[in-house]
């Protein structure tokens, strides 16, 4: 068992060191398939899976939930959302821990949007929509709670020996992911220089910590003003939780789909409420 861990321990490192490598052209004159964001895609699922195996392992099923989702969640919540879908129809599995992790990869998203905010558009950018951030962590926190108070309704299965990385399944997940990624930029192109919300709600479908960087950068060079900021980065997060909500509906176990799509509810409501000026800040 060690040797296959080492084995997949040096899988990854080979998948990181070549999306380092390989040049980020793209195949087509379009630019719809790049081979470093297939590579990385892959290597983001293949992470998730590891880490999610070893923190499993290691610390247990609850905890090893919630650290791989939040770890999963940093390298690509979409990817993460991806892996938990696919991994429901494991129903001896506690699909309340799966909830968690996909609640654990969000505040991982959200955390990460407050850093690449701030860092892109300095302390002004992030404080337009400080009060927006702080809601949706504040409601992810409470769902995880509330999940981790939740006795579990199946006793949790260790997975199978010798499927610590499961490359066939990761490359079917890799290729639904790029094909997605593929139509979205269609979409953009198609679209053209035309409508900044509507690209912006496109990009940010798979795309959302460089829509919201983008934003930021253009606030920041007084490119667009408050209002038009507030708005895209809204729409950049809606779009986030659009896409998940989608994925989650399209390869999910139906048992885990419907208590997943409620608990993006309350943060997708929040977003379209003030969208739409129903709530004020």
């Amino acid at each position: 068992m060690k040797k296959q861990w080492v084995g997949a321990g040096l899988f990854l490192l080979l998948l990181f060191f070549a999306s380092l490598l390989i040049p980020p052209f793209a195949l087509d004159p379009w630019g719809l398939f790049r081979p470093q964001k297939i590579v990385l895609i892959f290597f983001a699922l293949s992470a998730v899976q590891f880490f999610g195996a070893g923190l499993t392992k290691v610390l247990g099923h609850r905890v090893g939930a919630l650290m791989s989702g939040f770890i999963g969640g940093l390298l690509s919540s979409t990817a993460t959302t991806v892996s938990i879908a696919k991994d429901s129809h494991e129903v001896e599995r506690s699909q309340t821990l799966r909830i968690a992790a996909l609640q654990s990869s969000i505040l991982a998203m959200l955390l990460e949007t407050v850093a690449f905010l701030a860092a892109a558009g300095g302390l002004a950018a992030l404080k337009v929509v400080h009060i927006h951030l702080a809601i949706l962590i504040a409601v992810t926190v409470a769902l995880l709670v509330g999940l981790w108070r939740r006795k579990p309704q199946r006793r949790h299965a260790l997975p199978p020996e010798g499927k610590i990385l499961d490359v066939a399944s990761t490359l079917k997940l890799t290729g639904f992911i790029v094909l997605i990624m593929a139509a979205s930029k269609a979409v953009q192109i198609w679209a053209g220089s035309q409508g900044l919300m509507l690209l912006t709600f496109v990009v940010s479908l798979f795309e959302v910590h460089g829509s919201l960087i983008s934003s930021a950068q253009l606030y920041a060079s007084s490119g667009i003003d408050s209002a038009q900021y507030e708005k895209l980065v809204e729409i950049s997060l809606l779009a986030s939780y659009c896409a998940k909500g989608v994925l989650i509906a399209a390869i999910s176990n139906s048992a885990f789909r419907t208590r997943a799509l409620l608990s993006l509810l309350p943060a997708f409501l929040f977003l379209v409420f003030h969208s739409f000026g129903f709530i004020e800040l």
